[in-house]
């Protein structure tokens, strides 16, 4: 960019937008090496911690960059609000069991067909238009989803492979329930 044409308020929020969805991507790669470093704690004790801490940094957050009470916001979005706040419980509850109970790349890999749940629910919930190719993408993504996971046939692995998709849909819901 020259001094004659700076760059607009939308390119730095676009660079910003792509920081934050690359350190998300960080963040979430290494959390399953984080998770399986703490020896001692039971899945409950992870999330009531991880819980409290997340609580109070958003609401710092959210009130040094609204200048209002988050409680105030979340009486103003209404039951969007409640419905994408107790699927956030749903998604981090079962995220860190299956991460506790079935090996992380299994985890992860369940983990990822939140977009696709998302589309589903979005399409179901809020009636928007998905493309014939999202639809092909969708089931090519999920047969593959499904042969690399196949082999985990124990009940333990079972179940984090059933919480790791719990918590998939939990986030497809947290994502409807924004957009709605």
């Amino acid at each position: 960019m020259t001094a004659l044409n700076p760059p607009s308020a939308a390119a730095g929020a676009h660079r910003f937008g792509v920081l934050f969805v690359f350190a998300a991507g960080v963040l979430w790669s290494t959390v399953g090496l984080g998770i399986r470093m703490i020896e001692d704690a039971v899945v409950w004790q992870i999330l009531l911690y991880r819980s409290i801490s997340m609580t109070l940094f958003l609401y710092v957050v959210i009130r040094l960059r609204s200048g209002e009470s988050p409680f105030a916001q979340i009486r103003r979005m209404g039951v969007a609000s409640v419905i994408a706040g107790l699927s956030l419980v749903a998604a981090f509850s079962g995220g860190i069991y299956s991460i506790q109970h079935t090996s992380v790349a299994n985890a992860m890999l369940l983990f990822a067909t939140a977009p696709f749940m998302a589309a589903v629910l979005g399409w179901i919930v809020l009636r928007e238009p998905v493309r014939i190719a999202t639809w092909i993408a969708i089931a090519v993504a999920i047969g593959g989803i499904a042969i690399m996971v196949a082999d985990k046939s124990g009940s333990v692995a079972l179940n984090g492979s059933l919480a790791a998709l719990g918590s998939a849909f939990g986030f497809a819901v947290f994502t409807v329930s924004l957009r709605w």
